[in-house]
């Protein structure tokens, strides 16, 4: 299974919104057939399996990252996998994690079941559901998973006083973004992101897709001429922006060739969850979060972000005005604090990288002095 496990992510700058599969035949002890979902709309991990093994798979056992597929559905692309599965012999099946999904969830394992088949489910279960965290996402929550993902400095530094961020990170660190970027269904950022940095939001290294840009803009303030609007046309753009915002504004980045999404303000804000829906809802089942500060700071408070991904560079800059990466008025005290769990720590260059699943304070309540409103999400 741990093969069948990292044969699976080699699919996962391609597959999305599908989610990444990796199959193992074994016989007498030796594997005989492996294979993974190489592409959205191609072949099932199991049936690449299956023609590599051939006349072998007669007898096998085949370990699966996930339930496979019994049947046709609206929008399935490709034949269901269970019946290959039948017709070549296996006689026992071992797989990682039932499909959540309503047209394959335990129809695909009593569908083997009933043929005669053996089937084993829970082996690295825990480690298939984290592989695909953000099909789990979409499939249960209706909305993609979101990861924060931010370089800073020793000193917890995203830019410097002048609003200098280029370049927190090493190399390698940057080509890992890229990459990131390239298995991801969206980047967000915020306007004041866009203001300061002028970013393309593009991967740059030939792998994956191009992830869909979005700016959260309540007032539709980012420029004409920014390289995001400009550049509409070569990959999708999307502007989230408040209701009230200025018509002839909006019309404009119509004409420019971006995406304008209206939704309703609350308060000051716009509602992560509103806009993630409506991610959802056009298929996009992960997000990475760029910032900045303001935009962290609001996806925390509304329990909006799932994991983090943070570069640490070993360089100091100091100064009380030099920006931080999650903003606003911050928790009164260590008890209300985000914690995280399934803490990873790596070393990737110069930089350390923490990558970690959050974990939100239980106590949600108001804070004595005031300011602090909970992780509650209104």
């Amino acid at each position: 299974m741990w093969r069948a496990l990292e044969l699976a992510r080699c699919g996962q700058p391609y597959v999305s919104p599908n989610p990444m599969v990796g199959a193992v035949i074994v016989r007498d002890g030796d594997i005989v057939g492996e294979g993974y979902h190489e592409e959205f709309g191609g072949p099932h991990a199991e049936v690449n399996a299956l023609k590599r093994a051939g006349d072998a798979a007669r007898g096998a056992t085949m370990y699966v990252t996930l339930e496979p597929c019994c049947e046709t559905y609206a929008g399935k692309k490709t034949p269901p996998c269970v019946p290959g599965i039948v017709a070549a012999g296996l006689k026992r099946v071992v797989v990682a994690v039932e499909d959540p999904h309503r047209n394959v969830s335990g129809k695909g394992i009593k569908a083997m079941a009933d043929a005669g088949i053996d089937v084993v489910v829970g082996e690295c279960r825990e480690e298939a559901h984290e592989l695909n965290g953000a099909y789990f996402s979409l499939v249960e929550r209706g909305r993609p998973l979101v990861t924060a993902k931010w370089a800073m400095t020793l000193d917890g530094k995203i830019a410097t006083r002048t609003g200098d961020a280029r370049w927190i990170s090493g190399e390698a660190a940057r080509k890992e973004v890229h990459y990131d970027r390239g298995c991801s269904g969206a980047i967000v950022v915020g306007v004041c992101t866009v203001l300061r940095d002028n970013p393309q939001l593009t991967a740059r290294g030939g792998v994956g897709r191009q992830p869909l840009r979005v700016v959260i803009d309540r007032d539709a303030r980012i420029p004409l001429d920014s390289t995001l609007v400009r550049e509409a046309g070569k990959s999708p753009v999307f502007i989230y922006a408040d209701e009230n915002a200025p018509a002839d504004r909006l019309a404009k980045l119509e004409d420019a060739g971006v995406y304008v999404i209206l939704l309703p303000r609350h308060g000051k804000y716009l509602h992560w969850m509103e806009l993630l829906h409506d991610l959802g809802d056009r298929g996009v089942n992960s997000v990475i979060v760029e910032g900045g500060g303001g935009i962290f700071a609001t996806a925390f408070r509304e329990r909006a972000i799932d994991r983090v991904k943070v570069f640490i560079a070993p360089k100091i800059v100091g100064g009380e005005r030099a920006t931080t990466p999650v903003e606003g008025p911050g928790v009164p005290d260590m008890a209300r604090a985000v914690t995280f769990d399934h803490v990873r720590t790596r070393t990737l260059g110069a930089d350390v990288v923490i990558e970690g699943r959050v974990v939100y304070p239980s106590d949600t309540s108001a804070s004595p002095s005031g300011h602090w409103q909970g992780y509650g999400g209104a």
